[in-house]
Protein backbone atom coordinates (compact mmCIF):
# COMPACT_ATOMS: atom_id res chain seq x y z
CA UNK A 1 0.00 0.00 0.00
CA UNK A 2 1.18 3.47 -0.35
CA UNK A 3 2.90 5.61 2.38
CA UNK A 4 0.59 7.47 3.31
CA UNK A 5 -2.48 5.57 2.48
CA UNK A 6 -5.40 7.00 -0.29
CA UNK A 7 -7.96 5.56 2.34
CA UNK A 8 -8.06 3.05 4.88
CA UNK A 9 -4.55 1.88 6.55
CA UNK A 10 -3.61 2.58 10.05
CA UNK A 11 -0.49 1.32 10.26
CA UNK A 12 0.27 3.20 6.78
CA UNK A 13 -0.88 6.32 8.52
CA UNK A 14 1.27 5.93 11.85
CA UNK A 15 4.44 5.35 9.75
CA UNK A 16 3.74 8.69 7.70
CA UNK A 17 2.84 10.79 10.82
CA UNK A 18 5.84 9.59 12.91
CA UNK A 19 8.11 10.51 9.57
CA UNK A 20 6.25 13.44 9.79
CA UNK A 21 7.31 14.75 13.20
CA UNK A 22 10.36 13.59 13.01
CA UNK A 23 11.41 15.25 10.01
CA UNK A 24 9.71 18.78 12.09
CA UNK A 25 12.14 18.00 14.79
CA UNK A 26 14.98 18.00 12.67
CA UNK A 27 16.09 14.54 12.06
CA UNK A 28 15.91 12.67 8.26
CA UNK A 29 13.78 9.53 7.38
CA UNK A 30 13.45 7.55 4.89
CA UNK A 31 10.53 5.00 4.35
CA UNK A 32 11.62 1.79 2.54
CA UNK A 33 8.15 -0.04 1.37
CA UNK A 34 8.50 -3.20 -0.56
CA UNK A 35 7.62 -6.48 -0.69
CA UNK A 36 11.32 -8.09 -1.31
CA UNK A 37 13.32 -8.79 1.67
CA UNK A 38 16.91 -8.45 0.34
CA UNK A 39 16.03 -5.07 -1.13
CA UNK A 40 15.00 -4.05 2.39
CA UNK A 41 18.66 -5.08 3.56
CA UNK A 42 20.63 -3.80 1.05
CA UNK A 43 18.57 -0.48 1.28
CA UNK A 44 18.89 -0.40 5.25
CA UNK A 45 22.96 -0.91 5.25
CA UNK A 46 23.46 1.26 2.28
CA UNK A 47 21.70 4.53 3.98
CA UNK A 48 23.68 3.55 7.01
CA UNK A 49 20.68 4.47 9.58
CA UNK A 50 21.06 4.98 13.01
CA UNK A 51 17.40 3.01 13.80
CA UNK A 52 15.70 0.92 11.92
CA UNK A 53 12.12 0.36 12.64
CA UNK A 54 10.32 -2.64 11.24
CA UNK A 55 6.10 -2.27 11.05
CA UNK A 56 5.79 -5.14 9.11
CA UNK A 57 5.84 -8.31 11.58
CA UNK A 58 6.29 -11.07 8.70
CA UNK A 59 9.82 -9.41 7.58
CA UNK A 60 11.41 -10.42 10.96
CA UNK A 61 14.06 -12.32 9.34
CA UNK A 62 15.93 -9.19 8.11
CA UNK A 63 16.60 -8.13 11.24
CA UNK A 64 19.33 -10.71 11.54
CA UNK A 65 21.37 -8.45 8.47
CA UNK A 66 20.93 -5.38 9.31
CA UNK A 67 23.84 -3.55 10.47
CA UNK A 68 22.23 -0.15 12.06
CA UNK A 69 23.03 0.96 15.87
CA UNK A 70 19.59 0.30 16.45
CA UNK A 71 16.70 -2.36 15.07
CA UNK A 72 13.49 -2.94 16.29
CA UNK A 73 10.58 -4.82 14.93
CA UNK A 74 6.93 -4.36 16.54
CA UNK A 75 3.55 -6.01 15.55
CA UNK A 76 0.53 -4.83 14.93
CA UNK A 77 -1.58 -7.86 15.31
CA UNK A 78 -5.24 -7.54 16.82
CA UNK A 79 -5.27 -10.86 18.60
CA UNK A 80 -1.61 -10.68 19.91
CA UNK A 81 -2.28 -11.20 23.68
CA UNK A 82 -5.29 -13.81 23.00
CA UNK A 83 -3.02 -16.92 22.24
CA UNK A 84 -6.05 -18.68 21.99
CA UNK A 85 -7.12 -17.11 18.50
CA UNK A 86 -3.40 -17.63 16.83
CA UNK A 87 -3.73 -19.41 13.62
CA UNK A 88 -0.60 -21.33 12.54
CA UNK A 89 0.51 -18.07 10.31
CA UNK A 90 0.82 -15.61 13.21
CA UNK A 91 2.60 -18.73 15.31
CA UNK A 92 4.93 -18.98 12.77
CA UNK A 93 5.54 -15.31 13.28
CA UNK A 94 5.88 -15.17 17.29
CA UNK A 95 8.03 -18.29 17.05
CA UNK A 96 10.22 -16.25 14.20
CA UNK A 97 10.25 -12.96 16.82
CA UNK A 98 11.63 -15.07 19.50
CA UNK A 99 14.13 -16.86 17.09
CA UNK A 100 15.92 -13.30 16.34
CA UNK A 101 20.04 -13.31 17.12
CA UNK A 102 19.77 -9.51 16.60
CA UNK A 103 17.83 -6.78 17.03
CA UNK A 104 14.92 -5.87 19.36
CA UNK A 105 11.36 -6.34 20.06
CA UNK A 106 9.27 -3.02 20.02
CA UNK A 107 6.22 -3.93 22.15
CA UNK A 108 3.21 -1.61 21.77
CA UNK A 109 1.96 -1.90 25.34
CA UNK A 110 2.72 -3.13 28.80
CA UNK A 111 0.98 -6.29 27.97
CA UNK A 112 2.50 -7.33 24.56
CA UNK A 113 5.87 -6.92 26.31
CA UNK A 114 4.43 -9.47 28.81
CA UNK A 115 3.44 -11.61 26.56
CA UNK A 116 6.88 -12.22 24.83
CA UNK A 117 8.84 -12.65 28.38
CA UNK A 118 6.61 -15.15 29.10
CA UNK A 119 7.12 -16.92 25.63
CA UNK A 120 10.78 -16.54 26.39
CA UNK A 121 12.64 -13.32 24.87
CA UNK A 122 14.81 -11.32 26.86
CA UNK A 123 13.04 -8.72 28.30
CA UNK A 124 16.36 -5.94 27.81
CA UNK A 125 15.85 -6.30 24.44
CA UNK A 126 12.33 -5.20 24.38
CA UNK A 127 11.07 -1.59 24.00
CA UNK A 128 7.75 0.16 25.01
CA UNK A 129 6.62 2.63 22.09
CA UNK A 130 3.07 3.34 21.85
CA UNK A 131 1.29 4.31 18.72
CA UNK A 132 0.34 8.02 18.52
CA UNK A 133 -1.89 10.32 16.80
CA UNK A 134 -1.58 13.69 15.31
CA UNK A 135 -3.55 16.02 17.02
CA UNK A 136 -2.85 18.82 14.95
CA UNK A 137 -4.62 17.28 12.17
CA UNK A 138 -8.53 16.59 13.89
CA UNK A 139 -10.43 19.51 14.11
CA UNK A 140 -11.43 20.16 17.93
CA UNK A 141 -14.95 22.22 18.66
CA UNK A 142 -15.24 22.18 22.52
CA UNK A 143 -19.14 22.04 22.10
CA UNK A 144 -20.36 18.97 20.11
CA UNK A 145 -22.73 19.45 17.35
CA UNK A 146 -24.08 15.85 18.01
CA UNK A 147 -24.47 15.14 21.40
CA UNK A 148 -27.26 12.75 21.17
CA UNK A 149 -24.92 10.42 18.64
CA UNK A 150 -22.04 8.30 18.85
CA UNK A 151 -19.97 7.22 15.98
CA UNK A 152 -18.31 3.48 15.73
CA UNK A 153 -15.39 4.33 13.27
CA UNK A 154 -13.27 1.55 11.76
CA UNK A 155 -13.44 -0.87 8.90
CA UNK A 156 -16.62 -3.04 8.81
CA UNK A 157 -14.98 -6.36 9.55
CA UNK A 158 -15.71 -9.12 11.51
CA UNK A 159 -13.35 -8.65 13.74
CA UNK A 160 -14.70 -5.27 14.83
CA UNK A 161 -18.58 -6.84 15.27
CA UNK A 162 -20.52 -3.67 14.33
CA UNK A 163 -23.00 -6.28 13.19
CA UNK A 164 -23.77 -7.11 16.82
CA UNK A 165 -24.66 -3.40 17.66
CA UNK A 166 -26.25 -2.41 14.06
CA UNK A 167 -29.58 -2.35 16.16
CA UNK A 168 -28.81 0.61 18.05
CA UNK A 169 -30.31 3.59 16.22
CA UNK A 170 -27.99 6.42 17.89
CA UNK A 171 -24.82 5.07 16.59
CA UNK A 172 -23.27 6.06 13.08
CA UNK A 173 -21.00 3.24 11.67
CA UNK A 174 -18.52 4.74 9.58
CA UNK A 175 -15.72 2.89 7.34
CA UNK A 176 -14.89 0.05 4.31
CA UNK A 177 -18.04 -2.43 4.30
CA UNK A 178 -16.56 -6.16 4.40
CA UNK A 179 -18.69 -7.97 6.23
CA UNK A 180 -21.74 -10.09 4.84
CA UNK A 181 -23.20 -9.63 8.43
CA UNK A 182 -23.64 -5.83 8.53
CA UNK A 183 -26.64 -4.49 6.76
CA UNK A 184 -25.23 -1.50 4.30
CA UNK A 185 -28.61 -0.40 2.93
CA UNK A 186 -29.66 1.14 6.99
CA UNK A 187 -29.71 4.90 7.66
CA UNK A 188 -27.02 4.58 10.00
CA UNK A 189 -24.25 3.18 7.85
CA UNK A 190 -22.79 6.06 6.33
CA UNK A 191 -19.74 4.64 4.49
CA UNK A 192 -16.28 5.06 4.35
CA UNK A 193 -14.90 9.13 4.76
CA UNK A 194 -11.97 10.35 3.51
CA UNK A 195 -9.33 11.91 5.01
CA UNK A 196 -10.57 15.30 5.34
CA UNK A 197 -14.06 14.17 6.09
CA UNK A 198 -12.24 11.91 9.07
CA UNK A 199 -10.12 15.20 10.52
CA UNK A 200 -13.55 17.94 10.04
CA UNK A 201 -16.13 15.59 11.24
CA UNK A 202 -15.08 13.23 14.12
CA UNK A 203 -15.11 15.95 16.84
CA UNK A 204 -19.32 16.33 16.04
CA UNK A 205 -19.85 13.71 17.77
CA UNK A 206 -20.08 12.67 21.51
CA UNK A 207 -18.01 9.44 21.88
CA UNK A 208 -16.65 6.42 20.19
CA UNK A 209 -17.80 2.80 20.18
CA UNK A 210 -14.92 -0.14 19.82
CA UNK A 211 -16.19 -3.22 20.55
CA UNK A 212 -13.86 -5.35 18.28
CA UNK A 213 -12.74 -8.54 19.30
CA UNK A 214 -9.26 -8.26 19.34
CA UNK A 215 -6.77 -4.62 19.20
CA UNK A 216 -3.73 -4.30 19.78
CA UNK A 217 -3.16 -0.49 20.34
CA UNK A 218 -5.77 1.09 18.30
CA UNK A 219 -5.69 4.37 16.58
CA UNK A 220 -9.02 5.49 16.12
CA UNK A 221 -9.14 5.50 19.74
CA UNK A 222 -6.70 8.13 19.99
CA UNK A 223 -8.12 9.69 17.05
CA UNK A 224 -11.46 9.74 19.03
CA UNK A 225 -10.17 11.28 21.85
CA UNK A 226 -8.06 14.03 20.07
CA UNK A 227 -11.65 15.25 18.72
CA UNK A 228 -13.20 15.37 22.33
CA UNK A 229 -14.70 12.36 21.97
CA UNK A 230 -15.29 9.91 24.78
CA UNK A 231 -14.90 6.09 24.89
CA UNK A 232 -17.15 3.11 24.69
CA UNK A 233 -14.97 0.31 24.37
CA UNK A 234 -14.45 -3.78 24.72
CA UNK A 235 -11.99 -5.22 27.30
CA UNK A 236 -9.48 -5.52 24.03
CA UNK A 237 -9.42 -2.11 22.88
CA UNK A 238 -7.76 -0.12 26.15
CA UNK A 239 -4.08 -0.86 26.16
CA UNK A 240 -2.20 2.27 27.50
CA UNK A 241 -5.55 3.61 28.61
CA UNK A 242 -5.98 5.17 32.17
CA UNK A 243 -9.86 3.25 33.22
CA UNK A 244 -10.18 5.28 36.09
CA UNK A 245 -11.13 8.49 34.01
CA UNK A 246 -14.89 8.83 33.57
CA UNK A 247 -15.33 9.31 29.92
CA UNK A 248 -13.68 5.66 29.09
CA UNK A 249 -16.22 2.54 29.55
CA UNK A 250 -15.26 -1.27 28.83
CA UNK A 251 -17.64 -3.40 28.31
CA UNK A 252 -17.13 -6.70 29.48
CA UNK A 253 -17.12 -9.87 27.20
CA UNK A 254 -19.95 -11.46 29.06
CA UNK A 255 -22.23 -8.44 28.16
CA UNK A 256 -21.28 -7.95 24.73
CA UNK A 257 -24.55 -9.62 23.24
CA UNK A 258 -26.58 -8.10 25.68
CA UNK A 259 -27.91 -4.77 23.20
CA UNK A 260 -29.85 -2.85 26.20
CA UNK A 261 -27.25 -3.00 28.58
CA UNK A 262 -24.94 -1.60 25.72
CA UNK A 263 -26.99 1.02 24.49
CA UNK A 264 -27.76 2.46 28.14
CA UNK A 265 -23.70 2.40 28.77
CA UNK A 266 -22.97 4.12 25.54
CA UNK A 267 -26.02 6.95 26.40
CA UNK A 268 -24.54 7.57 29.99
CA UNK A 269 -20.71 8.00 28.41
CA UNK A 270 -22.17 10.20 25.70
CA UNK A 271 -23.78 12.37 28.43
CA UNK A 272 -20.59 12.50 30.64
CA UNK A 273 -18.20 12.95 27.57
CA UNK A 274 -20.22 16.12 26.33
CA UNK A 275 -19.15 18.08 29.27
CA UNK A 276 -15.28 16.98 29.39
CA UNK A 277 -14.44 17.22 25.99
CA UNK A 278 -11.36 19.82 26.59
CA UNK A 279 -10.19 17.26 29.08
CA UNK A 280 -10.67 14.11 26.68
CA UNK A 281 -8.14 15.86 24.23
CA UNK A 282 -5.65 16.75 26.78
CA UNK A 283 -5.64 13.80 28.36
CA UNK A 284 -4.89 12.14 24.48
CA UNK A 285 -2.43 15.05 23.68
CA UNK A 286 -0.23 14.51 27.24
CA UNK A 287 -0.01 10.66 26.27
CA UNK A 288 -0.40 9.64 22.97
CA UNK A 289 0.56 13.23 20.52
CA UNK A 290 3.27 11.87 18.04
CA UNK A 291 5.10 15.31 19.38
CA UNK A 292 4.90 13.58 22.99
CA UNK A 293 5.81 10.04 21.94
CA UNK A 294 8.74 11.03 19.57
CA UNK A 295 10.25 12.70 22.25
CA UNK A 296 9.69 10.37 25.17
CA UNK A 297 10.44 6.90 23.09
CA UNK A 298 11.70 6.81 19.71
CA UNK A 299 14.19 10.04 20.50
CA UNK A 300 15.17 7.81 23.51
CA UNK A 301 16.07 4.26 22.14
CA UNK A 302 18.88 2.56 23.39
CA UNK A 303 21.81 3.10 20.83
CA UNK A 304 24.68 0.88 20.22
CA UNK A 305 23.00 -2.61 21.17
CA UNK A 306 22.54 -4.76 17.89
CA UNK A 307 25.45 -7.18 19.25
Amino acid sequence: MPIPPTGWGAVEILIWDCKDTLERKGHEVVIINTPDMNEIVFRCNQERPDAVIIQYDVFWQVCDYINAPYVGITSQFGYLIQENRYDGFYGHILNGFLSMRRGRIIALSPEIRDLYVRKGFDPSRIDIITNAVRDDLFRFDESCKLPERSVYLAKVEPRKRQYLFQEIESIDFVGPLSDTKFDGSRTNYLGEWKKDELYDNLTNYANLVLLSDGEAHPLVCMEAMTAGLGLVISEWCNPNLDLSLPFIDVIPENKMYDTDYIRSVVEENREKSVSMRREIREYCIENFSWDNVVDNSYLKLPMNVVK
